[in-house]
């Protein structure tokens, strides 16, 4: 006990950073902990009024209409902007392609010219 006081005394930095990583460890295992409880009420939640959602729909509250009205359009527009990356990311893989063979064509055009200017 008498080590840990000295240590602490002479070099106060050092021990300063040491109690700060040790706290930043528990809080990090706390707010783990945390979140996923957070997570698993948020999907329970979900789950809860979906299956009153599907039950009856027309008993939903106007806000919550609202939001489900929401979230629908807002999936249509995830959907449509995903199908656009896939195609955009073919198309930019075609370019890639080319630009494999420009850069052959190029090397092939450089060494030409070297043993040109070499004559």
């Amino acid at each position: 006990m008498d080590f840990i006081s000295n240590f602490a005394s002479t070099h106060s930095t050092a021990f300063a950073i040491g109690i700060v990583l040790l706290i930043l460890i528990i809080m990090n295992f706390i707010l783990k902990s945390m979140g996923k409880l957070l997570m698993a009420l948020i999907i329970i939640a979900l789950i809860t009024f979906g299956y009153f959602y599907l039950k009856n729909p027309s008993n939903i509250p106007k806000p919550a209409s609202e939001s489900v009205e929401f979230f629908k359009s807002g999936a249509s527009q995830i959907k449509d902007r995903s199908k656009n990356f896939v195609k955009d990311s073919k198309n930019l893989y075609d370019q890639s392609k080319s630009a494999k063979d420009v850069g052959k064509m190029l090397d092939s055009s450089k060494k030409e010219l070297d043993r040109e200017l070499k004559k």
